[in-house]
């Protein structure tokens, strides 16, 4: 394996994750399919994330371990990604767990399964002791939808985004559009994924996922995840809800205006997306109303330029 290009990279992005990172490790590396990397980029930890993962790597030569001498964020992300070999990507947390069985189980289902572009499982919580505290709701599945479906039921029912830590077909994640520091940026990420591939979930629970802060007010959420995300531009974590829900709408718009349907389809979608941001997550006032035209007007001013008669 050591010469050969992996089926499958798996990509962490850790800062200060030292309390919960080695059996975090340990439940990667026993996993029964080995075909894998893992690539860990540590986000300038403060704490023993370091040695930690230096001392993992040098027992496995599937580790790669970088750092950042500076905490940059969710850019972090990009270059995770941007240094995955595999046909298959997956992103890890540093404190999470897997069944043994999870990325085997995925990687058979999107062998066989050529249009779905993710796989993921349900989803049981657990706390710092690894005692479960119930599976989450989310039971997202898209076969059989075309891209607008898809898309439509992703803006509706997404709510938990388990499946961002699914396994996915790693040139099809690359060709979307780049990550952003928006409150919700994985909801665009899965809903520009939505409208070129199905997601597949398998019914039983081989995902972990630790709850490991204790419960927060909105507020407080909205300023860590925000600082978190673009840490040089903590500002933006003064922004309204009302603000950062604007830009989501905006970003999910754009992904809309861009993605590989046709001009009747991107037309269908935009009205719905606005709808859906207006009644799902608040009214968003005028302004988006205003945006959403300049979004209109854009699509018809190209099909006038191609001639597109759909």
């Amino acid at each position: 394996m050591a010469n050969s290009r992996p089926l499958v990279s798996i990509g962490m992005s850790v800062r200060n994750e030292a309390r919960y990172l080695a059996r975090t490790l340990d439940s990667l590396l026993v996993q029964d399919f080995q075909d894998f990397e893992l690539i860990i980029f540590d986000n300038a930890s403060e704490d023993d994330t370091r040695s930690i993962c230096l001392a993992y790597a040098a027992q496995d030569t599937r580790i790669h371990y970088n750092r950042n001498e500076e905490d940059i964020g969710m850019a972090n992300l990009s270059r995770v990604l941007g240094l995955a070999s595999g046909r298959y990507f997956m992103f890890a947390a540093g404190h999470d767990l897997w069944h043994p069985t999870y990325i085997s189980r995925c990687i058979e289902i999107l062998e066989a399964n050529p249009q779905a572009v993710l796989c993921y499982s349900r989803t049981m919580l657990i706390d710092s002791n690894n005692d479960t505290l119930g599976l989450t709701p989310d039971q997202i599945d898209t076969r059989n939808m075309s891209a607008a479906e898809r898309y439509r039921y992703i803006i509706w029912k997404l709510s938990w985004c388990n499946m961002f830590y699914g396994i996915f077909r790693a040139d099809v994640l690359r060709k979307i559009r780049s990550f952003k520091p928006l409150l919700g940026f994985d909801h665009a990420v899965l809903a520009e994924l939505a409208l070129r591939g199905e997601f597949v979930q398998i019914p039983e629970p081989l995902f972990y996922r630790r709850k490991n802060r204790e419960d927060e007010d909105p507020e407080a959420y909205k300023q860590r995840v925000l600082c978190g995300l673009d840490p040089r531009n903590s500002w933006k974590s003064k922004k309204s809800y009302s603000e950062l829900r604007r830009e989501l709408a905006l970003e999910h718009l754009t992904v809309v205006l861009h993605a590989p349907i046709t001009y009747r389809e991107k037309m269908a979608l935009i009205s719905e997306t606005v709808y859906c941001f207006a009644t799902r997550w608040g009214a968003l006032g005028t302004r988006i109303a205003r945006f959403s035209k300049l979004f209109l007007k854009s699509l018809l001013r190209k099909r006038l330029s191609i001639g597109e008669g759909r």
